[in-house]
């Protein structure tokens, strides 16, 4: 059960203009090779700051049904419990199709969907085109408890945006319009990608390769002004911010773990160690209370912890141990 004062404090419940719905869809090869007890994953996609998957997974022991499953993979949020309340709608097949319907509660018990949604193995072969099979959940989120759900706070491919941009960035299939001048104030690999010294500066549409579209859009919006850090964002704003040398993003990140994050010491050392936050390390180390804290933050490696950290935890041990 989700403690009642949790549920007040952080529930979040969605009006009709704020409705929450997305689409994930996964078109399956090889699926009539499948042996019973055998699955297959499709890929994991990010939606509304949480990733996804779909599943399909013959019964067993004699594999007479195919199921069809929507995993949610934990959310970057607090120790606490958390809930995702949905409606949802599957589609299997394209042209031949059949449609499934059922309200599930994503939990940190139940990360994936339990209902009855299958179709008898010896029916799939209907549903298949051109050998494949379109597997598609259509989700409404309800309400969300203990857990954040990122949707854009500023759109950067707009009439607005277009209007103000002299560049454009392209993110996996997303176009970000974004001006030069803004993002060079805030980057020096922006300030050095957009200089003269570089075949980039002469071009108006630019290619980020090997970069996250959401998080990327999730840094945007940071150094635009348009978002917040979160305990389920931080983490992908800093891995941005310290690729891109973002120097004001890097602050805000340790100050919200300063101030107001909820992550272990643990994760918040990692955080601090990984993109040098001595601010951040130095408050992790003097709250350390038990040996057990102690031990957990210490890495496998001991070569990832500088000389000087080293010390500092030399100093804190004997005050433990």
């Amino acid at each position: 059960m989700v403690p009642e004062e949790l549920s007040l404090k952080n529930q979040q419940k969605m009006s009709v203009n704020e409705e929450k719905k997305f689409v994930i869809k996964e078109v399956f090869e090889n699926v009539m090779s499948m042996k019973p007890k055998e699955y297959i994953i499709g890929k994991i996609k990010e939606l509304f700051g949480i990733q996804w998957k779909i599943k399909l997974v013959r019964s067993e022991p004699e594999g007479v049904s195919l199921y069809f499953r929507l995993e949610c993979l934990k959310p970057e949020c607090s120790e606490n419990e958390w809930s995702i309340n949905t409606d949802i709608v599957i589609k299997i097949g394209e042209s031949e199709h059949c449609t499934f319907a059922e309200t599930f509660s994503f939990t940190h018990e139940k990360m994936k969907t339990v209902g009855n949604s299958y179709v008898y193995w010896n029916d799939t072969n209907k549903y298949l085109t051109n050998g494949k099979l379109s597997v598609e959940f259509t989700v409404t989120i309800n309400s969300a408890i203990g857990v954040d759900l990122h949707s854009k706070k500023r759109v950067f491919d707009d009439d607005v945006a277009k209007e103000s941009s002299d560049v454009v960035l392209i993110v996996g299939d997303q176009k970000f319009y974004v001006s030069k001048l803004y993002l060079s104030f805030h980057s020096t690999y922006f300030k050095s990608l957009f200089s003269g010294s570089f075949a980039e500066s002469e071009k108006s549409i630019i290619e980020l390769k090997d970069i996250d579209q959401n998080h990327f859009q999730v840094f945007l919006e940071l150094i635009h002004g348009a978002s917040l850090v979160y305990d389920f964002t931080v983490s992908k704003i800093l891995k941005l911010a310290d690729f891109f040398d973002a120097k004001t993003a890097i602050e805000r990140c340790e100050e919200f773990l300063l101030t107001h994050s909820e992550k272990s010491i643990k994760d918040k050392f990692e955080m601090a160690n990984k993109y040098k936050l001595e601010d951040l390390k130095k408050k992790c180390i003097s709250e350390l209370k038990t040996s057990a804290e102690f031990r957990s933050i210490i890495p496998e490696d001991s070569s990832e912890i500088d000389s000087d950290t080293w010390k500092q935890l030399l100093m804190k041990s004997a005050t433990l141990f």
